[in-house]
């Protein structure tokens, strides 16, 4: 039974990793998008990312033969996803910061929620119900927070936040599809389809972008340098390994609820870096989270 249950949880436990990986790596992403523009920080990440999922494929994985249909799904989910969704997101990264941005993401599990239940006939149980509603709530103390503090909003960043979660999601959904229609296709494999999408549009756009990246990483000091190879490396390469592997086959309005851990551990890594102790929206943000975790748990196993 131990074993049956660390079945149904290891893909969330994937997810909740890769949502702490993105996470940490979006406080850099925000750094130098607002330094030298969103569309610089995206090429650069789905760049460093496409070369980091080639090796790991060829290291680790067996060609899966893919359908046509196959094909463009992934392709597709790297343009939508990894160049427009994360263009938008990064957007917003440098002007809203981090945690403001990632909170939108509470709007995903709605989109990705029709998604399963229309097309991959996933219902939800009440238990679902009540952990995206937590999930939700959870968000919305953290943007009481902010109003508070800040008394107004970036309506303009905000729909770029928006934009950037709907890409993101859409590009979740092509890639799902992907899997349906290609059971043995490995994570590397379908990452690494998706980031060539992504990196052959900007090439397109762009064809000395590549060349421009090169001597703009080689004129930063080193600390610099390493940091923003680091964060591709951590918040697309790592963290996307994880996701699409828990993507596989997880249900999907749940997975992309646990995004809400990314604003969560951001706030505490800012709070951390400013030796602030955390006020009371970070803990009751934080008791709405595990409430919805555990209740997704308890839905997962019904």
């Amino acid at each position: 039974m131990q074993t049956l249950s660390l079945v149904f949880l290891t893909p969330y436990l994937l997810a909740v990793a890769a949502n702490l990986c993105f996470g940490t790596a979006s406080v850099k992403f925000s750094y130098f998008s607002a330094r030298f523009g969103a569309t610089w920080m995206n090429q650069l990440k789905v760049t460093i990312a496409l070369v980091g999922f080639v090796v790991a494929f060829l290291l680790t994985e067996n060609y899966a033969s893919l359908s046509t249909n196959s094909w463009l799904s992934l392709l597709g989910s790297g343009v939508v996803g990894l160049f427009l969704g994360d263009w938008f997101l990064f957007k917003a990264f440098a002007h809203l910061g981090a945690t403001r941005t990632l909170v939108i993401y509470s709007f995903q599990p709605f989109l990705l929620g029709l998604y399963g239940f229309l097309f991959l006939n996933q219902g939800l149980n009440i238990w679902q119900i009540f952990a995206i509603i937590c999930m939700v709530a959870c968000v919305f103390t953290f943007l009481l927070e902010r109003n508070r503090q800040v008394g107004h909003w970036d309506l303009k960043n905000f729909f770029y936040a928006f934009l950037g979660i709907f890409f993101d999601a859409l590009g979740v959904v092509l890639s799902r599809q992907a899997y349906e229609m290609s059971p043995d296709l490995g994570s590397s494999q379908a990452n690494a389809i998706r980031a060539i999408g992504a990196v052959a549009i900007f090439i397109l756009i762009k064809p000395s972008s590549l060349k421009n990246i090169y001597h703009d990483l080689k004129n930063l000091a080193q600390t610099e340098r390493n940091q923003a190879i680091g964060a591709s490396l951590l918040g697309t390469f790592i963290s996307l390994s994880f996701y699409l592997r828990a993507l596989k086959t997880a249900h999907v309005a749940s997975l992309t609820a646990i995004s809400i851990t990314g604003p969560i551990w951001v706030s505490f890594i800012e709070h951390a870096r400013e030796k602030k102790w955390p006020n009371r929206y970070l803990w009751i943000a934080f008791g709405f989270f595990i409430c919805g975790f555990a209740l997704m748990t308890k839905g997962l196993t019904q």
